[in-house]
């Protein structure tokens, strides 16, 4: 059904956190003001083609299967605090890891902190924070509905 309240808010969760991903999360002195697009470029492409697909699911009938869109994006965006939970390995965390693997450098730290250091964020880590949760909220409400 093309009007459900829960499509609809998948649909506008989707849409925040796309744009979001793109406005500036903070602003650093030296730096200036920095997006998670300009953090990650190839995280940044994942997350957006991954929100992309949960309303892309819901049209093709499927909408059962939103909720492993956003699983698959926060285990995307928490994937450096997920490589580094498990101590002193050698692994460099297998073929995503190399994707995703960095030089050190302030945007790759902060990108790694960015979940911890919430109270850094202006205005545009505020709409990908929400539409994160509106995304996430939409997708789970669309799955258990059409599960039922």
């Amino acid at each position: 059904m093309p009007n459900d309240r829960n499509h609809q808010l998948t649909y506008l969760g989707t849409f925040l956190f796309c744009l979001g991903v793109f406005l500036p999360l903070a602003s650093i002195p030296v730096v200036g003001d920095i997006s998670y697009y300009r953090v990650d470029n190839m995280g940044a492409i994942i997350v957006v083609l991954l929100a992309a697909s949960a309303p892309v699911l819901i049209v093709m009938k499927k909408a059962a299967l939103t909720f492993v869109s956003a699983i698959a994006v926060w285990v995307v965006l928490l994937w450096p605090a997920l490589k580094n939970m498990g101590g002193g390995s050698d692994d460099s965390g297998g073929m995503l890891g190399d994707l995703m693997g960095k030089a050190t450098d302030p945007l790759a730290d902060f990108a790694g902190d960015l979940f911890m250091n919430i109270n850094e964020f202006s205005w545009g880590g505020f709409v990908f924070l929400l539409g994160l949760l509106v995304l996430t909220a939409g997708c789970v409400m669309t799955t258990i509905k059409a599960r039922k």
